[in-house]
């Protein structure tokens, strides 16, 4: 199962099964209207498809393996007057996982790239103004995330003093990526950090 209709079609079909036999048939997302967005990681072990909906939902599909698994519904954009992209998923490379940023680029924005400082780069996917990178990056400050994480109890508040300082981490590495958006002529519209505080 290759396809992002079919993904989509999937994780949407989980999400709703799974809820309803929960009895948290308050928070279904809408059965028709989807469309698959940009993806990441289409047929890997953990992947993200972007998802949007006639009625202005928008969501995340968790890709596992190739099949659509879940999808979260994410909150309206927001507005980004300073960038022409918004964030709705990033998450920081640890644990030989890659770096990856997703979300929908502004009227105007056509092409998005991930930039690392050692001169890789990652060229977004985007789809009907949806975007999703990732990019192979060492961020140093995260190489032993998991050692650090294993070394306290998770439930005791050593546990989650750490995993806030891993997130600190995490947010001060990503915002040393840099993205590069650029309009359908090829014009640089942006360049600049990754995130930002409010992401």
């Amino acid at each position: 199962m290759t396809s992002p209709a079919a993904q989509l079609e999937s994780a949407l079909a989980t999400t709703i099964e799974e809820k309803t036999a929960r009895g948290r048939t308050d928070q279904l997302p809408s059965t028709k209207g989807w469309h698959p967005g940009a993806r990441i990681g289409a047929t890997a072990e953990l992947g993200a498809l972007l998802a949007y909906n006639d009625d202005g939902s928008t969501g995340i599909c968790n890709l596992e393996n190739g099949r659509g698994t879940w999808l979260n519904l994410q909150p309206q954009d927001r507005k980004q007057d300073h960038r022409p992209y918004s964030v709705w998923r990033w998450m920081a490379a640890y644990n030989g996982r890659p770096a990856c940023l997703m979300g929908r680029l502004a009227p105007g924005g056509a092409r998005l790239e991930l930039h690392a400082s050692d001169g890789t780069v990652a060229e977004a996917d985007v789809v009907d103004g949806t975007f999703a990178a990732e990019i192979a990056v060492d961020m140093a400050g995260l190489r032993h995330a998991r050692e650090r994480m294993e070394a306290h109890e998770a439930a005791s508040a050593e546990g989650r003093a750490e995993f806030e300082r891993l997130m600190a981490d995490s947010r001060t590495e990503m915002t040393k990526l840099r993205v590069r958006v650029y309009d359908s002529t090829g014009t640089l519209l942006y360049d600049g950090a990754a995130i930002n505080a409010t992401d």
